[in-house]
């Protein structure tokens, strides 16, 4: 054993909290600590295994622990080696596959040392199926947990918040975006889900359109439910990742269908795409379906470059797949992946103005060299989405379009101090027509693309939460976009 390999024995990854029923959660763990294996303290069983996240050689490493034991249960580095099959001392896993008139039936089962057997049934429709009055189209699934699911990766809610940040699920945690959440929480009785087993996990909005989860409801009920310690958001975050993953998957493109009065009745898009719940829930509940659902839309997102052209040509189409991709990066480096996310960046950058100070799409262009800044749009979708690229491709000339296009939102800002400007019209370097609000969720998304001292100083010194004050309110009846669009941003739990 060298020196360094030696310094990783005994060292202390986590404490978990156990009542003796059994857990299964995903942990990043260094590299150097898998090859010397985990061990529990306690008298407490583990097992743990890769989880198919990560690529040849990650680091960190992605581990599934299952776990039974009572009390607080140190995991630290020196002890036993994987059971990549899932089936050890803990628990046996045992996947089987049956036949039914409606399509194959997935079943997996733990069986748990402790005598606890979990049983999950998936069937996936091949013909239309109604079950319970509910109608079920072809390629649509119906999955049924024998189980209290949340409860294996509940742990999760009661473990500090410094450990839930090195996930890079959640910021450090912070007083910058207190009122948000206090609002966020009061409002989360009025949120209700849909009816049924279709229903569970997605919502509607006005004028009785299902949102599909827009803006990544699952990411945002998934912050929620950590910063705030409640299993019972987790169990919201773990519906919606299902939901999405059994009923809004178009088996043609890859996507999620677009909100709509049903949920397959919207067209596929780039720009109505999110897999970062799906990846972080897979990852922290150690689930390899979410995790394969991950994955799949990040392949269908590289697969489809926006294809709009003129006023069709959308900002969010080349920047919300952008921002998807380099999280899955993050975690699952591949050329493929790599290769689509770098034609995106370098699109959006194409279409940089220096003059405004922004990067221009066709959808926003109004004739006679007049253009629509939708600064909601660019600062809450765009630069975060060059931002996450940065991270992992640097690129000088890059982030001094970026640092320009913060400056510039920054001015406006500065300039409007009785709201946010989330639009304004802009011709020759002059911009007029600014279009001010408080309380106003896009405010706060657009807030998300200024830097992490930039925005502590606004929120000192100029009055920002007071301009945002209200923008939850339970009787909205957009209630479930406007709470996604505000619980989705990671400054707000900063």
């Amino acid at each position: 054993m060298t020196l360094a390999t030696a310094c990783w024995v005994g060292q202390l990854l986590c404490t978990l909290p156990l009542d003796g029923r059994p857990v299964r959660l995903g942990l990043p763990v260094p590299a150097a600590v898998v090859t010397r294996g985990l061990r529990a303290s306690g008298g407490a069983t583990l097992q743990w295994r890769r989880l198919p996240i990560g690529g040849a050689a990650p680091d960190p490493v992605w581990v599934e622990l299952a776990v039974v034991g009572h009390g607080r249960v140190a995991i630290t580095a020196g002890g036993a080696g994987p059971h990549d099959s899932g089936s050890g001392p803990a628990c046996v896993r045992e996947a089987l596959r049956e036949e039914s008139p409606h399509g194959p039936i997935t079943v997996t089962r733990w069986r748990w040392c402790n005598g606890v057997v979990d049983e999950r049934r998936r069937l996936q429709c091949t013909v239309p199926l109604s079950l319970d009055g509910e109608a079920f189209a072809v390629a649509e699934a119906v999955t049924t947990d024998g189980f209290d699911a949340v409860a294996r990766a509940a742990v999760w809610c009661r473990l500090p918040r410094s450990l839930q940040s090195a996930t890079g699920v959640l910021p450090p945690a912070g007083r910058l975006g207190e009122p948000l959440r206090r609002e966020l929480l009061a409002a989360l009785p009025a949120l209700r889900e849909l009816p049924g087993r279709r229903g569970a996990g997605d919502y509607a909005r006005s004028g009785g359109i299902v949102t599909n989860l827009e803006f990544d409801t699952t990411l945002a009920m998934l912050r929620c439910a950590l910063a705030s310690r409640d299993e019972a958001v987790l169990a919201r975050a773990l519906r919606s990742a299902r939901h999405l993953l059994d009923h809004d998957l178009d088996p043609r493109s890859g996507l999620p269908f677009a909100h709509g009065p049903d949920h397959r009745s919207g067209s596929p898009e780039p720009g109505h795409c999110w897999l970062q719940g799906l990846l972080w829930l897979g990852c922290l509940a150690a689930d390899d379906d979410l995790l394969a659902a991950a994955r799949s839309l990040g392949g269908a997102l590289a697969a489809r470059p926006p294809t709009g052209s003129g006023r069709d040509e959308r900002a969010r189409d080349f920047a919300w797949p952008l921002l998807e991709l380099e999280a899955l990066l993050a975690l699952e480096p591949t050329p493929e992946l790599a290769a689509a996310a770098d034609r995106l960046a370098l699109a959006i950058a194409a279409r940089h103005d220096p003059v405004a100070q922004t990067f221009r799409f066709g959808e926003g262009e109004l004739g006679r060299g007049l253009y629509l800044e939708r600064a909601w749009v660019t600062g809450g979708i765009v630069l975060p989405a060059l931002r996450a690229h940065l991270r992992r491709r640097p690129d000088r000339r890059l982030a001094e379009l970026v640092r320009g296009v913060e400056a510039a939102l920054v001015r406006a800002i500065t300039a409007a101090p009785q709201g946010v400007p989330l639009l304004w019209r802009t011709a020759g370097g002059e911009s007029f027509g600014v279009v001010q609000a408080c309380a106003d969720a896009r405010a706060v998304m657009l807030l998300a693309g200024l830097a992490p001292a930039e925005l502590a100083r606004f929120a000192r010194r100029d009055g920002i939460a007071e301009r945002l004050a209200g923008t939850i309110v339970p009787d909205d009846p957009d209630l479930a976009t406007t709470w996604t669009m505000v619980a989705r941003c990671e400054w707000v739990w900063r």
